[in-house]
């Protein structure tokens, strides 16, 4: 006869049985995966990083809501916190942008560099004439540019970004070779010179512990230079503000190899 201690025995032991009863390969429910963290995202930078070339702007600066920092602020888990950006910038005005990020900002964009050249100079002497004296006069004041200053400025400006944000991942990206073969081979030189400094700027940062990455965008505008048969960049000289800016398809483009980085 089975008493009631027994039966309570019994449902016991069945429940403990039916807890470890789980068929061998069947996963029993899996922990919810780790959530990764939001980025706090600030973009600094030139024209590039404000946008210009779009056509759609919303102050001053030339920042575009169609520009590739509010392209990565749709991004899930990126959140852009301010676009410190400013068309015309160069290293002096990306030192005060700066205020803009500190030790909460978690993601970095940066793109300058190219004002240190007078791109707008380079293209007037060069693109009538590639081979008259004064495009080679402004390509070899570029070159002087780009050997002698853009790396230490741009080492600098990297330390200055590790220092106010040391838990920040920063992207600086490099400009695409704005004009189609043959055009002015030489001003894309330049461009490929600029990228190849910037590189290797970045290169050394690592060296020396810097959490910062280079994003080449070279690839992905091949084809779409100025002047060529699908042009991302704008191609009109008389319109300042889309010549050889990238327009909405090369900022996604721009994103999209951002993003491939970070």
């Amino acid at each position: 006869m089975t008493t009631a201690f027994g039966k309570g025995r019994a449902m016991v032991v069945a429940a403990i049985i039916a807890l470890f009863a789980v068929p061998i390969g069947v996963a029993g429910p899996a922990a919810a995966a780790p959530s990764s963290p939001v980025a706090k995202y600030v973009a600094l930078g030139d024209s590039f990083a404000a946008g210009q070339g779009t056509g759609v702007y919303i102050d001053a600066c030339l920042r575009s809501p169609l520009g590739y920092p509010a392209l990565l602020d749709a991004v899930p888990r990126v959140n852009l916190l301010r676009n410190a950006s400013c068309t015309g910038a160069d290293f002096d005005d990306v030192d005060a942008q700066l205020a803009q990020i500190n030790r909460g900002t978690t993601l970095v964009t940066l793109t300058i560099g190219a004002n240190g050249v007078n791109l707008p100079g380079l293209l007037a002497a060069c693109v009538p004439d590639p081979n008259a004296q004064p495009c080679l006069i402004a390509l070899a004041a570029a070159n002087t540019y780009l050997t002698t200053e853009l790396g230490p400025e741009a080492g600098a400006t990297i330390a200055a970004i590790s220092s106010r944000s040391p838990n920040a991942r920063v992207v600086v990206t490099g400009y695409p070779l704005p004009l189609a073969p043959g055009v002015a081979d030489g001003v894309n030189l330049g461009a490929a010179t600029l990228n190849a400094v910037l590189a290797a700027t970045v290169s050394a940062a690592q060296a020396q512990g810097a959490n910062v990455v280079f994003a080449d965008v070279t690839a992905a505008f091949l084809g779409h230079g100025a002047f060529g048969p699908d042009p991302w960049l704008g191609q009109d000289p008389g319109n300042l503000e889309t010549f050889l800016h990238p327009n909405a398809e090369g900022y996604q483009a721009y994103a999209a190899v951002i993003e491939a980085v970070r």
